[in-house]
């Protein structure tokens, strides 16, 4: 995101994407005015930004453990691949995927 204003919440995020724009550029937040972020993770190297205004940078492996989020308290369970459960919000393929929520095909 661009900005965090002094009354945004971002909670439980990440963020696996290229990060490009003139202003406001950072791995997961380019500019927090006094929001919250909090147990949020960028990919420093998919995204190409090595810094954030909020959230936590990891590298592409971490980024596709289980334990990077369980660890933040994620509400997250390790799937088979073309599987999901409905039971958590967030599913991931352990060192295969990014997380990805259970509605998610």
């Amino acid at each position: 995101m661009g900005e965090n204003g002094d009354v945004g919440t971002v909670s439980n995020c990440h963020s696996p994407c290229n990060v490009t724009s003139d202003n406001n550029v950072g791995g997961l937040v380019g500019e927090n005015l006094n929001g919250i972020v909090s147990n949020s993770f960028w990919d420093i190297e998919t995204s190409g930004q090595a810094t954030s205004d909020g959230g936590t940078g990891k590298n592409t492996t971490e980024m596709q453990r289980i334990a990077t989020f369980s660890d933040a308290g994620w509400n997250i369970t390790v799937v088979a691949l073309n599987e999901t459960n409905p039971a958590y919000i967030w599913n991931i393929v352990n060192n295969v995927t990014y997380p990805f929520l259970s509605w998610q095909p």
